[in-house]
């Protein structure tokens, strides 16, 4: 699998629901990934083939045609989507600012003691490198 590159249009709400389950487990047929969604995100077999078509000319899938059954496989991986796709969201919401995310996340979600140990050490090991 590739990274993510930089001209990959953004994921809808459904297209990230099917690249999970690409991701969980990949080359899989469209029957494969509709049997494989959850009951509330279950569309007709012709509706997740034009989503895994657009897939494709995305750039985030690739199609292989074994006799008359399409077979499609990631061509980016989940952790660059993501960082893609977080950065994006920073840049248009937060301005690119970390400090304006933070200030909106902390009041708004439920820190437990371990989490605010992994952030003060992710802290501590930015601040190292940073000098």
């Amino acid at each position: 699998m590739g990274h993510r590159q930089k001209n990959l249009e953004p994921l809808s709400k459904f297209e990230w629901t099917i690249m999970n389950r690409i991701w969980e487990k990949s080359r899989q047929t469209a029957r494969e990934v509709m049997e494989a969604l959850p009951v509330e995100h279950r569309r007709a077999y012709t509706t997740i083939q034009t989503y895994l078509e657009r897939l494709v000319e995305k750039g985030y899938l690739q199609k292989e045609k074994l006799g008359l059954v399409n077979f499609y496989t990631a061509t980016v991986n989940r952790s660059s989507v993501v960082e893609g796709a977080t950065s994006h969201f920073v840049n248009q919401v937060f301005g690119g600012s970390a400090s304006r995310l933070a200030a909106f996340l902390l009041p708004n979600i439920n820190l437990q003691p371990e989490d605010i140990l992994v952030i003060r050490q992710m802290l501590k090991e930015a601040e190292d490198q940073n000098g």
